[in-house]
């Protein structure tokens, strides 16, 4: 018997990636590269024909580097991520150690491109205390937002059509933020193996309960120890004061700027059901990030028992960049940027494969850029032009159209009506961190976080050469890996 069709799970989509008018899978400006490099050197034979030849070397040699493709990305970007990698590692930036055994006082900066960032604790306009963490390089402000997801489990489809809406409208209000430049949604899973619980429950229990009641818990403590996992979750919304109109003078206006935006977006999250806990502190934010980096005192940091007052000791005392792994502390982790997302429809289960706590620490990041509300139009209709052009490149070269091109246009027109409906429009990417306390364990570790995704349908890619500025970005405190390809040496 067939269900009716209203009992049945609705199916989300219509990712795509920005492709400009490229040929075929080269990005714009890598069909510029193209054009110039085989266009040059035929100039060069009617103008200059001594220099024909050196140019036609050249000319091959920018082609190959362009088209040939190294695990799904071009030569280039290899060959330059290699180089930037062997740069930084002679100029001593893949090392950092902030030991108290120096002869300068240790100061508070986190390493590599989380130097820039420093708390700030100002009042939350509610009585209360809050931590803004403040990029000294960009000036950007973000705000940390404890939040508890309400979880699919018991809830029906309509609930669960009711809380994607209200994410979507949440996602759609951005582009009307003119201070956000992002948000970031990050979930952070630990195996506890039962110390968590036993805690809880031995804090929790009444001293007078009967003996029976104390037995049966004592039992099932002790006989499921390895099915409890710490689970972490936070929002973090990053905001540009110098987008405000007037501009703030000094950072004190630059805090209380940002913050009239907050209580808005909480809000939102409420309707996409999500409970938002508070507001985090720098206490609360140190203890994390010093987990993160020293995940043998993970039990200790995340269960608010000791408090970090010092932004000095979030960071690591000792920390290695390598080509495949971050080796910081007490733990080794390696880390993935999204390469591709869902081609198909998903249900809102997808993400619960690498959402679920497994047997190693893993951090999943999903940051996503609102476009501004009137520039969206322009970009949707931007990228319906390009699929023109494409196509009618196809026709010009006698070249038939492969579906996924075919399919490739359909979804930009859909983007464009829904847009027009009033629809967000942005970019997303996701992060993904897994770490280990023994080096051994990073094969299983490595194995386990590739299978999540697969089953979650996302296709990773492993930052190799990039790992601290992953593992920075996958934190969650505010970072935009964009920006950060904009600094020097592109670390």
């Amino acid at each position: 018997m067939t269900p009716p069709s209203d009992s049945l799970p609705r199916l989300y989509g219509n990712w795509r990636a920005e492709r400009g008018w490229g040929i075929g899978s080269l990005s714009t400006g890598s069909t510029v590269v193209l054009f110039l490099a085989v266009l040059v050197p035929l100039l060069a034979f009617s103008t200059v024909p001594r220099a024909a030849i050196p140019l036609t070397g050249t000319a091959v040699v920018v082609v190959a580097a362009v088209v040939v493709r190294v695990g799904g990305v071009t030569l280039a970007d290899v060959l330059t991520r290699v180089l930037r990698f062997r740069r930084a590692r002679a100029a001593g930036w893949t090392d950092w150690a902030g030991g108290i055994l120096t002869t300068h006082p240790r100061g508070v900066d986190l390493p590599g491109v989380l130097a820039p960032v420093v708390p700030v604790d100002a009042d939350d306009g509610r009585g209360g205390r809050q931590c803004w963490l403040w990029d000294r390089r960009t000036g950007r402000l973000s705000a940390v937002l404890r939040v508890s997801p309400v979880g699919l489990d018991l809830a029906d489809n309509d609930q669960m059509d009711r809380w994607v809406a209200g994410w979507a409208a949440l996602l759609a209000d951005l582009g009307y933020q003119r201070l956000v430049t992002h948000l970031s949604v990050t979930v952070d899973t630990a195996p506890t193996g039962g110390t968590t619980t036993r805690d809880h429950v031995t804090a929790s229990l009444d001293p007078e309960a009967p003996a029976l009641a104390r037995r049966v818990l004592e039992e099932l403590i002790a006989a499921n120890p390895e099915a409890t996992a710490e689970i972490d979750a936070r929002v973090t919304v990053t905001m540009d004061p110098q987008h405000a109109s007037p501009r703030p003078g000094d950072l004190v206006e630059a805090t209380i700027t940002a913050g009239r935006g907050l209580p808005g977006i909480e809000q939102a999250l409420a309707a996409a059901g999500v409970a938002v806990l508070g507001r985090a502190g720098t206490a609360w934010l140190a203890g994390r990030l010093r987990a993160a980096f020293d995940p043998s005192t993970r039990r200790d940091l995340t269960t608010d028992r000791v408090l970090l007052e010092e932004w000095s000791d979030a960071g690591p005392v000792a920390a290695t960049e390598t080509w495949d792994d971050y080796r910081h502390d007490s733990g080794v982790s390696v880390t993935w940027g999204m390469r591709e997302a869902p081609r198909q429809s998903v249900s809102p289960h997808i993400l619960t494969p690498l959402l679920a706590p497994g047997p190693f620490p893993r951090r999943v990041t999903l940051l996503y850029e609102p476009y501004d509300a009137e520039h969206a139009a322009a970009k949707v209709e931007a990228e319906i032009t390009s699929g023109q052009i494409r196509r009618a490149w196809a026709e010009r070269t006698r070249r038939d159209e492969t579906q996924r091109d075919r399919d490739d246009r359909n979804r930009a027109l859909q983007s464009a009506r829904e847009e027009a409906e009033g629809a967000g429009v942005g970019r997303f990417s996701l992060y993904v961190t897994t770490t280990v306390l023994d080096p051994a364990d990073l094969p299983a570790a490595v194995g386990d976080v590739e299978t999540r995704a697969g089953q979650a349908k996302l296709r990773l890619r492993r930052l190799r050469g990039s790992q601290a500025s992953g593992f920075a970005v996958a934190l969650g405190v505010g970072l935009d890996p964009v920006d950060l390809t904009r600094r020097r040496g592109g670390r």
